[in-house]
């Protein structure tokens, strides 16, 4: 006999209280405040209080149909991102105001299409979601142990330590920034398409 398809409204809304993206988002902002990068913290403290409010905007699932996805841009703002870094490189407005206007892009269109409530979580996401907590783990006691120990740590150096040497050059700046603009679109594209199918 066939088990009735289920939706994701038909699944009970989680009893969690703490909303776990927008902890981690508001610790991690403390944590640039704590090293001494009050820009870094504001940019991801608003972030937070964005999420925050996207998600109190409850929506109907029928919605999700009746609203056609966003179309999103594809190779031509890859090109585009990577381009700015080529050209101007790091920690310059150009490139700040590039990385903001992705993030503002994102959250906007996030916004068009708050999130379904919670469905059971597969196991294969389980792992990858147990594979992000132990590298965020891995990556907290590392930043405790340099704010111990006073500066860079060679024994136990942080993620942006041992990626920042290579980012030192415009190329590898260049193809880093569209990458991780390509996952965003790609990772966009995904929750779009997951919502109209739930």
């Amino acid at each position: 006999m066939a088990t009735p398809e289920r939706h994701a409204a038909d699944y009970p809304r989680s009893r969690l209280v703490v909303d776990l993206p927008v902890a981690a988002l508001f610790l991690t902002s403390l944590a640039h405040w704590i090293r001494g990068a009050p820009a870094d913290g504001v940019v991801f403290a608003g972030a937070a209080v964005l999420l925050l409010v996207t998600e109190r905007h409850g929506t109907a699932s029928d919605a999700f149909v009746a609203t056609p996805p966003a179309r999103l841009p594809g190779a031509s703002l890859i090109v585009a991102v990577a381009l700015v870094a080529l050209v101007f490189g790091r920690q310059t407005v150009p490139m700040f105001l590039t990385v903001v206007a992705l993030g503002v892009g994102a959250l906007v269109v996030e916004w068009r299409e708050p999130s379904l409530p919670a469905r059971p979580v597969p196991r294969r996401g389980r792992l990858w979601a147990a594979l992000a907590i132990s590298w965020c783990l891995w990556e907290l006691v590392s930043f405790v142990y340099e704010q111990a120990a006073g500066g860079l740590s060679l024994t136990h150096p942080t993620m942006s330590d041992l990626v920042d040497p290579m980012l030192a050059n415009r190329a590898v700046q260049a193809l880093a920034l569209g990458v991780w603009t390509a996952a965003g679109l790609a990772l966009l594209r995904a929750a779009s398409a997951a919502r109209r199918v739930a």
